[in-house]
């Protein structure tokens, strides 16, 4: 049985210094936008959407949101990963529709009334960033089966960010992804051992 996607997964590692001047395709951020989209999601809410940042003005600003990272900074595109916590209230249009679709036709109510009992308006904003995680990891693993070097950049200033971005209130950044062609070689993996 072919190994693909452990392949792509062994290839992938934190590229810290992209080579300038060299813009992704849109068809290649297709691509990675359509990998995030497809990712798994608690209740089928798909809690996240997806800012493409190319042009270099917005990509500074995002630069210095992530605290001038060298990923940050010199990255072909970044993908900022924003949660949709407003949309989460279990009384939502958004909620709604989503739980709609999850129950694939069937009454949604069992469905519903599960994540009103699971919903917490104290903790559904470290929950839904939690979720987009899982978005940002189908990302991550096409790039590297792309070729693409990635990073993801945890470290920023949140106000900051969400005003490079324009975000509206009940909108939190979970993550941004560098992206380009790496400057250097993937290092030898180090993991733990299986055991």
């Amino acid at each position: 049985m072919p190994d693909t996607l452990n392949a792509a997964i062994r290839r992938r590692y934190a590229c810290r210094d992209f080579v300038a001047g060299r813009a992704l395709a849109p068809e290649q951020l297709d691509l990675l936008l359509e990998a995030g989209r497809l990712a798994p999601s608690a209740f089928g809410l798909e809690p996240w959407r997806f800012i493409v940042v190319t042009d270099a003005a917005r990509r500074a600003a995002v630069a210095r949101a992530c605290l001038d990272q060298p990923a940050a900074r010199t990255a072909a595109a970044l993908i900022v990963v924003v949660a949709l916590v407003a949309a989460l209230d279990p009384a939502s249009d958004y909620v709604r529709a989503r739980l709609a679709a999850e129950a694939r036709g069937q009454d949604a109510a069992p469905i519903h009334a599960a994540y009103r009992a699971f919903h917490r308006a104290d903790a559904i904003a470290g929950w839904a960033v939690g979720q987009c995680n899982f978005a940002a990891a189908h990302i991550l693993l096409q790039a590297a089966h792309m070729g693409l070097g990635s990073c993801p950049v945890g470290g920023f200033d949140e106000p900051a960010l969400a005003a490079a971005v324009d975000l509206p209130p009940g909108e939190v950044p979970a993550l941004v992804i560098a992206l380009g062609e790496c400057r250097h070689a993937a290092p030898e993996r180090i993991r733990k051992s299986p055991d």
